[in-house]
């Protein structure tokens, strides 16, 4: 088997090399220029310290990428939070709420009982009628 040379591995490294599918499939089968691209890889240094511009930079491209929303969408967000936190000060100062408390105090003294002791008490007779439909089969 030939192996790959290191020129020819530095230019696949930089995306150089017109045989890129080639030496990928020679570096699937191969251990020894496995462990040479591997090598070349770990001796590149990468500098350590970045440019004071990189964040600039950084954010530039990003923002052709994925532009920032539109500054209307924005207001329409924080105009639907004013809108409807002054809807539920208003409902509250009038009593709104009030009303819907007094609603469930008049049910409470007419002695309809509680909703969930209502749905408790239907639902204990659904389940006896089933009991009877079971031994009676």
């Amino acid at each position: 088997m030939t192996h790959i040379g290191k020129d020819a591995l530095l230019s696949y490294m930089n995306s150089d090399s017109d045989q890129e599918n080639m030496i990928e499939d020679h570096l699937l089968e191969c251990e020894t220029c496995t462990n040479m691209y591997v090598t070349l890889i770990e001796d590149i240094e990468v500098n350590g310290e970045l440019s004071d511009d990189f964040t600039d930079i950084t954010l530039q491209q990003m923002e052709k990428i994925l532009p920032s929303p539109p500054k209307a969408n924005q207001n329409k967000v924080v105009t639907h939070y004013l809108v409807a936190a002054g809807l539920t000060i208003f409902l509250t100062l009038t009593g709104v709420f009030q009303g819907a408390l007094n609603v469930t105090e008049i049910q409470q003294k007419q002695n309809t009982g509680l909703i969930t002791e209502h749905l408790m008490t239907k639902t204990n007779d659904v389940l006896e009628g089933m009991k009877g439909v079971h031994h009676n089969e």
